[in-house]
């Protein structure tokens, strides 16, 4: 039976990312897949410290925290569900410090990415005006973390609860349960990327130059856009979508040919690093 592993990352129990999550993850179970549910207020996730351990030796050097605990879960779940509320312009903080300790995967990447793993987001803010990123910031996460992004729900609501009293909210999350099972169960129902959304991470925000060439903010992909009749049209090729940011192939090079030989190209520089930090070391503040 598949797994799919919910992450709740609002602190608030009972709030409205933690019963949307909760809707979502009953609808999967419905749908035949074995489920779990954690809060990472209930963990110790540290911020990164960049070192790259986790990719040259297999081990991160952060001890004392839940960050393996979590990575584990994750690696052996099928799909994923994740919730978070957005505070201002952005999931909360939380996220972004599992975003940054992706890394932690580099040793598993081949069989990550070697099995249909899917998710979907739950985006949670009190408006529309403050959640113009909340999907695109949230997303990046199961991008991240070797995830193929089927569908995302946005929900609207101040009050802890009070997202039931809209029964689209409802129905929503439990569309996003239906929508993960059947993926994992080999039925094509993925969510269809509205005009002018990335076709990969649903993203609205692009990056554009004065050609015409688009790049998604989110996942890299590339694009072209075009204007008739008053209306833009983006359109991509399968080439620019199986080559996004987060794809294996982008991933294995990035490691390969860019991050394990800054190691040399680092030690290499040492001496000279060293000479010209002596001025900074020699301040005090």
């Amino acid at each position: 039976m598949h797994k799919v592993l919910g992450i709740n990352c609002s602190c608030r129990r009972y709030g409205n990312s933690d019963v949307l999550l909760q809707e979502a993850l009953l609808s999967a179970r419905e749908s035949g897949t074995e489920v779990e549910y954690l809060r990472l207020s209930d963990y110790n996730i540290k911020q990164c410290r960049g070192c790259l351990s986790c990719v040259f030796t297999g081990r991160c050097v952060i001890k004392d925290d839940d960050m393996p605990f979590l990575w584990d879960k994750m690696k052996t779940s099928d799909g994923l569900l994740v919730s978070a509320p957005t505070y201002v312009f952005s999931p909360a903080g939380i996220v972004k410090m599992v975003i940054d300790r992706a890394f932690i995967c580099a040793k598993d990447l081949d069989d990550v990415f070697g099995r249909n793993r899917v998710a979907a987001i739950i985006s949670v803010a009190g408006n529309s005006e403050w959640n113009p990123l909340g999907v695109e910031n949230l997303n990046v996460l199961p991008l991240a973390y070797g995830y193929r992004i089927v569908d995302y729900l946005e929900a609207y609501a101040t009050g802890p609860g009070e997202v039931l009293l809209d029964e689209k909210n409802i129905n929503g999350a439990k569309r996003l349960g239906v929508t993960v099972a059947a993926e994992l169960q080999g039925k094509s129902n993925r969510k269809n990327p509205e005009p002018g959304q990335c076709p990969v991470c649903y993203s609205k925000s692009f990056h554009f130059s004065g050609s015409g060439e688009v790049m998604c903010c989110t996942c890299g992909i590339n694009g072209r856009v075009s204007l008739s009749e008053g209306k833009w049209t983006l359109t991509t090729t399968p080439d620019d979508i199986q080559n996004h940011f987060f794809s294996y192939k982008h991933r294995r090079e990035h490691l390969d040919n860019w991050i394990i030989p800054s190691k040399d190209k680092f030690l290499a520089n040492r001496e000279a690093i060293k000479e010209r930090l002596r001025k900074y070391k020699e301040v005090v503040w």
